[in-house]
């Protein structure tokens, strides 16, 4: 599944190419303790030539990688409802106070 996404980020329009293969590994790279660098790494990786001079200049904000990464991830996933449903034979149980 490919996208084209553009975010405005402070007056800038940056246009990315999302690819299914790019999103999971970013996904995939990404730790606890290792957020920036993957954020960063799939920011370049995606951003289309046109916009990569004006990307690389912002990204160097504390915290830009990561805040742009999460606009793109949340752009590029579906949207989708889960619930969880109670098995057969869980019960229901009410609490009592006295």
């Amino acid at each position: 599944m490919k996208k084209v996404i553009v975010l405005e980020i402070n007056d800038k329009e940056i246009t990315f190419n999302i690819t299914l293969t790019a999103y999971n590994q970013y996904i995939n790279s990404t730790t606890p303790n290792n957020k920036i660098q993957p954020a960063h790494n799939f920011c370049m990786n995606t951003v289309d030539d046109s916009s990569k001079s004006a990307l690389r200049e912002l990204i160097k904000q504390p915290g830009m990688p990561l805040h742009v990464a999460g606009a793109i991830v949340e752009e590029y996933q579906p949207d989708i409802a889960i619930t969880v449903k109670k098995s057969k034979g869980e019960q229901e149980t009410s609490a009592k106070t006295a």
